[in-house]
Order: C-alpha cells, then structure tokens, then sequence
C-alpha cells in the first residue's frame, strides 16, 4: 500500500530531526570542540542575582508564563520557560540560594515541580527541594496569575525574578511592580503584545527565539547545547527549503 505524499514527507522531516538530533549531541560531548554564540546581554542581570544570591540569602523567582501545555498556541513558549527555569535552578541549588517558582496552569505547575526536583537532584542536593516553593498562583487566567506575582512580590524579598515563557498584555503588571520594587528582572516572550512591555520594565529581555536559546546559555550541560546546535541547523534547513521552493515555483511559473 502507497504512503500518501504528506506522510512520506512528514516521515521525512521527523527522520531529518532525529539524525540532527543524534549528530549535534555527540558534538555537544566531545569536550574538545567550542562553539561560537553571540552575546544575550539580557541574561547578565539574572548572573548578577546568581552571584549574590548565594550572600544575601534571598530568594531567586522563577516563572514559566501564564501559557497552558497542551494549547497550540503556548505550549512550545512554556516548555521553552520549564527548560531555563530547571538550569536557574540548578545553579542556584549549588549556590545555596533559595528558589520559588509560580505559574498559571495547572499542568504546568505539575511540570514545573518536576523540573525543581530533577534540578535539585542534578545538583546533589536533593534533600533540600521543598514542593512549597512551587506555587500555582492561577488556572489558565493570565491577568490573575500577574496579580498573584505582584502579589509575591510584594511579600516575599527577591534577589531576582526570571519570567521566561508565555506571556500577553498581563506581563505589565508584574513587572511594572518588579521594577517599583527594585527586583531585578530577567523577561522573555514571543508575542508582540508582551515584548515592548517587557522591554520597557524589564532589565534583560530576550526577544522571539531567544527563549529558546535561554536554556544552552544558562548551563553547561551537552544535552541543552545539542538542543541549541539543532534548532539552528533546523532553522538553516528551513530557510534553504523555503527559498528552493520560492525558486522551484518561479521556474514553473515561466
């Protein structure tokens, strides 16, 4: 039985995907080879927090968004948020620093304890993760959720807040309040309706894509530089396929 056209493309792409995948990985791991990356000058102010966090002994907060897992549209933002949070959080765990966290779903709470645990482990320290600190501040009501991390903020004192992932209009009135506060904050979204907000409050805001890249420039482990090394080679595939394409119909058109 013939696969139809779009299955045998769709096999394809995920085929492609895998190699890419398996190829940049092992890249990652071979300790002799270096990798070239542009500055994101964005992150400087959540390495400032990191790095007197650990003489303060304030709190470092950590957000996801406001995005639903599951949702077409905020899924890959929120997971994108998960993976920064986790390596934050890795680092904090070896620094002595305490963490607490917040989202606005449900599921993404439960994915986000998951990732403090895993993180604390991958530290050594286990023992001293505390499920308390993770906090659903709201159920899939993104202005609720702000209002519950102005809330946080005004009660709890912060060395630093990371707010990486999913976020609209809403993300004004926590970090306007951050920046009332004092609060450092590291910011990142994809949507037009967020950026200039961030961009005007925040101290550091990634722009678009580089949310995605958080992960790979907040830790050293091979798996999130692999991760790196294969959205980049994806994205270079799929500029090249576009324009070969753009060419291929021009000379049809002819």
């Amino acid at each position: 039985m013939d696969l139809p056209l779009q299955t045998l493309a769709l096999l394809l792409i995920v085929f492609i995907v895998i190699i890419l995948t398996l190829l940049y990985h092992a890249r990652a791991l071979d300790r002799r080879r270096t990798f070239s990356r542009r500055p994101l000058p964005a992150l400087e102010a959540l390495r400032r927090g990191l790095g007197s966090g650990a003489e303060t002994g304030r709190a470092l907060h950590l957000s996801p968004g406001s995005g639903v897992i599951g949702a077409r549209a905020t899924t890959a933002e929120t997971i994108a948020g998960l993976l920064a949070a986790e390596r934050t959080a890795t680092e904090a765990a070896l620094s002595g620093i305490p963490v607490i966290a917040s989202s606005g779903d449900a599921v993404a709470h439960l994915a986000l304890r998951g990732t403090l645990r895993q993180a604390y482990q991958r530290a050594g320290l286990g023992q001293d993760y505390d499920a308390g600190n993770v906090q659903l501040l709201a159920q899939q009501d993104p202005m609720a959720y702000a209002s519950g991390v102005v809330t946080l903020y005004g009660r709890q004192r912060l060395e630093a807040s990371q707010l990486i992932g999913s976020f609209g209009y809403e993300v004004l009135l926590a970090t306007e309040a951050g920046a009332q506060s004092g609060i450092p904050q590291v910011a990142g979204a994809t949507t037009s309706t967020a950026l200039p907000l961030i961009y005007l409050t925040a101290d550091g805001t990634l722009i678009g894509e580089e949310i995605y890249a958080a992960e790979a420039y907040l830790s050293r482990a091979p798996e999130a530089h692999g991760r790196l090394l294969t959205h980049d080679a994806l994205r270079t595939v799929t500029i090249v396929a576009i324009v070969a394409l753009a060419l291929w119909q021009s000379l049809i058109g002819l």
